[in-house]
C-alpha cells in the first residue's frame, strides 16, 4: 500500500479505529493490522509524537528485524498534553520496544529526521514522544491523568524515576569509591612523593594531565614545577596558551607520574 497524505491527516473519530497509511512524502509506515476493539483499548499502551517543530511528526517503526510490528494508528492523541503539540499516536502491547519517530522540519520527507525511543511500555498508559533529550511523559491514557515521567538513559532507553535513582546512586557510590582508592594510593606514594625530584602529575577536570617535579619540601606542602602539560591519552597534543609554573600544594593532590 503506498498512499502519500499530509502530516495533518485526518484520522477516524473513534479511538477503537486506526489506518496503515503513508504519512508525509516517503515516510512508509509499515503494515496493518485487524481494528483493536474499543472495549479491548486498556490492554494497549498508547503512543503518541510530539511535534516539536510544527511540521510533523509521526511513530514510523516498532521493533526492527524479524521483530518488526505493524503500526496500529488511532486518532487517539492529538493535543492529550495541554500546551504540547501532539500527533495521532499508534497503539502497542505492553513489553519493551524500540520505537522510531520522524519528526519533519519542513520542506518535505527529505527533512525529517528520526529519533529513536526504547522503553517498558504498560498497559492503559499514554506516551508522549518529546525528543531523545527530553523525559516521555506518562498518562493514564482514559483520563488523561498525569502517571510521571521515564528519563532518558544510555542508547536511546528510557528508565523511571526509580531506575535513574537507582542509577544515580550507582554512579555516585563508584565514583566515591573511585576517590578512596585513589586517596590509598597517594597515601601509599606519599613517602615517594615528598622526595626532591620526584615526577609528579595531576589530573584536571577529565581532558588534561600536568606533570612536573618537587623542587622544595614544607612539612605538609611540597613545591612542584609543572613543567608540561597534555590532553589525556595523547601526550603528544598539547593544550594551547601552557605556561610553565611553579606552585606549593599538598602532596596528596599529586600522583606519581606511571
Amino acid at each position: 500500500m503506498h498512499i502519500n497524505l499530509p502530516l495533518e491527516l485526518s484520522m477516524p473519530s473513534s479511538p477503537a479505529v486506526f489506518r496503515c497509511v503513508m504519512i508525509g512524502v516517503g515516510l512508509a509506515l509499515s503494515g496493518c493490522a485487524t481494528t483493536i476493539p474499543e472495549a479491548q483499548l486498556h490492554h494497549y499502551a498508547l503512543l503518541v509524537p510530539q511535534d516539536v517543530t510544527g511540521n510533523g511528526a509521526a511513530v514510523t517503526e516498532i521493533d526492527r528485524g524479524p521483530n518488526r510490528m505493524a503500526l496500529q494508528m488511532t486518532a487517539e492523541g492529538s493535543n492529550i498534553l495541554p500546551g504540547v503539540r501532539t500527533r495521532p499516536g499508534v497503539n502497542v502491547l505492553p513489553g519493551r520496544h524500540t520505537i522510531e519517530v520522524n519528526v519533519c522540519y519542513g520542506g518535505g520527507a527529505r527533512n525529517c529526521t528520526p529519533d529513536t525511543y526504547v522503553f517498558e511500555a504498560q498497559p492503559g498508559v499514554a506516551y508522549v514522544l518529546r525528543g531523545p533529550a527530553q523525559t516521555i511523559v506518562m498518562l493514564d491514557r482514559f483520563k488523561k491523568s498525569p502517571l510521571g515521567e521515564l528519563y532518558p538513559a544510555a542508547q536511546h532507553a528510557f528508565i523511571s524515576q526509580q531506575e535513574w535513582s537507582a542509577m544515580r546512586n550507582d554512579e555516585l557510590a563508584a565514583a566515591a569509591d573511585a576517590g578512596l582508592q585513589v586517596s590509598a594510593q597517594r597515601q601509599r606514594d606519599l613517602p615517594m612523593i615528598r622526595k626532591v625530584g620526584a615526577h609528579v602529575c595531576q589530573e584536571a577536570g577529565r581532558d588534561i594531565i600536568y606533570s612536573g617535579y618537587v623542587e622544595k619540601l614544607t612539612e605538609d606542602k611540597v613545591q612542584i614545577r609543572i613543567a608540561e602539560a597534555h590532553f589525556k591519552g595523547n601526550p603528544s597534543l598539547r593544550p594551547g596558551g601552557f605556561v610553565p609554573t611553579t606552585i606549593w600544594a599538598s602532596p596528596m593532590q599529586w600522583d606519581l607520574c606511571n
